[in-house]
């Protein structure tokens, strides 16, 4: 892991960039993928390369990489597989320290497929080449306006890292992490791995200063202890949450015929995740919302749930999925009770979760959320409801367009207003305040822009009680796992009851 970041910079950093099967035919791999590039923005230079084209969409076209007057960093490779060996012996010849090998039919195909993955991977190593890919969707380094990918999607810069082995996986997550409101640092499409692995882009990112969370998409491993000891390394420094396909028979074939991967032991892979202090997500959602919240929210000391709802509904299926979720949800000690008596009504229900029954006094969900939050017997905080201290006015009835725009434009001001003082009492007490809330609907899109407007602030409101259980146990998990000192991978794996071929894919 020394000097690494130095090492990938070529990748994510380049100062110009070689497109080798550049095109101007609309449809084609190599006119869609150039096209994005240009239309990011990238700021390096960009040399396209096809020998039966002299311009391509507006640039000079180069016959060869040897034919460009410059040693480009990075080189774009999307021409036919039999051609990508010779291509990758040209980028060593040019002096080009990175390539992404979107072109797919090679060990995800067949055995002759295998062989030319073979013959690429020897020749990437021998001559130093850092090779994303084959059979991938490409990276993009917002940061840099850097867009080799298929996807015309352009996430802005932040603090969230994507490494997915599915294209359209890795695709849709930064979809969901701009839909919170939240940009990205670094995405990698790592496709079939020839020869940058999952873990070498973690111990990467463990130094990237533009990172604060990893969000990872893995169908298999292709050397699993390595795995095991770098994502060790890297948790310790930052989250990683990590989502795993091929858990199934079904869906580890399909692994293999998709990217090569060797699925494993789904039990195993939990125990792997245990030990390394990585947090183990269960779909795309849930791997979106616990990673957002590794970027704000403090660490809880333990897995003892508070929780204060505005309606008792909502309160009921919180302590349900806080259960659920390996979260435990305490009795309040009797000097919260009795706090907690002096402001709310005689018929409170007395117990946790803290029913404020219907939340109509804006002051109760403050005196709450101060009590909760000083209590010994709570280590997090789980918010359900906002309503009451935000200013609603009721609206006249049909309400203008422009009537209803203002009243959005002042709710989504006073919400960000709400969750920085959130934040602020979370940070002061040193334990996370997790918050799900529905808003009224004034307008179709008010959820977007109110993620918008929260993601800004690196705010997150949840849509589900159950959003926020699984949120505040992914935030325990992890700080459990920094603060315990973890065994050697001998020691756990001989543990772990490993059948034959998970012990293969792990060991």
């Amino acid at each position: 892991m020394e000097n690494i970041v130095e090492k990938f910079k070529p990748l994510f950093s380049p100062r110009s960039v070689a497109f080798v099967g550049a095109s101007n035919r609309p449809g084609k791999w190599g006119s869609i993928i150039l096209g994005n590039l240009l239309g990011a923005g990238f700021e390096g230079r960009v040399y396209p390369v096809n020998p039966k084209e002299k311009t391509i969409q507006g640039l000079r076209a180069y016959r060869a990489l040897a034919d460009i007057p410059d040693r480009p960093d990075l080189a774009v490779i999307v021409v036919p597989p039999p051609a990508v060996s010779t291509v990758i012996d040209q980028c060593i010849t040019a002096g080009v320290r990175a390539c992404v090998v979107i072109t797919a039919g090679f060990a995800e195909l067949d055995e002759a497929g295998a062989r030319l993955q073979q013959e690429m991977v020897e020749k990437a190593r021998a001559g130093g080449l850092l090779l994303v890919g084959p059979n991938c969707n490409g990276i993009m380094s917002p940061p840099e306006k850097l867009h080799v990918a298929m996807p015309p999607v352009y996430p802005p810069p932040g603090q969230v890292a994507i490494v997915a082995q599915s294209g359209n996986v890795a695709t849709s997550i930064a979809r969901r992490v701009m839909k919170r409101g939240f940009g990205v640092s670094r995405f990698v499409s790592s496709g079939n791995e020839a020869v940058l692995h999952c873990e070498d882009y973690l111990a990467y990112l463990a130094d990237d200063p533009r990172t604060r969370v990893i969000l990872s998409y893995v169908e298999g491993f292709r050397d699993g202890r390595r795995f095991l000891e770098i994502a060790g390394a890297v948790s310790r420094k930052k989250p990683i949450v990590i989502l795993k396909a091929g858990g199934t028979e079904a869906g580890a074939r399909a692994a293999m015929s998709h990217t090569a991967a060797l699925a494993g032991s789904d039990a195993t892979f939990d125990a792997v995740c245990r030990q390394a202090g990585v947090v183990r997500a269960r779909d795309m959602d849930d791997l979106v919302n616990m990673g957002v919240s590794f970027v704000r929210q403090p660490l809880p000391g333990g897995r003892r749930a508070g929780i204060i709802t505005a309606g008792g509904g909502w309160g009921v299926l919180a302590a349900d999925a806080c259960v659920r979720a390996g979260l435990q949800v305490p009795a309040l000690p009797p000097e919260t009770l009795s706090e907690l008596d002096t402001f709310l009504p005689p018929w409170w229900n007395r117990g946790n979760p803290v029913d404020l029954v219907a939340g109509l006094q804006r002051e109760h969900l403050w005196k709450g959320l101060e009590c909760l939050l000083r209590c010994d017997a709570v280590d997090g905080i789980i918010l359900l409801g906002i309503m009451p201290a935000l200013p609603i006015k009721p609206l006249p009835p049909r309400p203008s367009p422009e009537v209803i725009e203002e009243r959005q434009a002042d709710l989504l001001a006073a919400a960000g207003e709400l969750f920085d003082r959130f934040m602020e009492m979370a940070h002061d007490f040193g334990k996370p305040v997790v918050v799900a809330s529905e808003f009224p609907v004034h307008s179709p899109d008010l959820e977007i822009h109110m993620a918008a407007r929260l993601g800004e602030r690196e705010h997150v409101c949840y849509a589900r009680p159950e959003d926020a259980a699984t949120v505040l146990a992914g935030l325990a998990a992890y700080a459990e796992n920094t603060r315990h000192p973890r065994p050697t991978p001998g020691r756990v794996l001989k543990k772990e009851a490993i059948s034959g071929e998970a012990k293969q894919n792990v060991a």
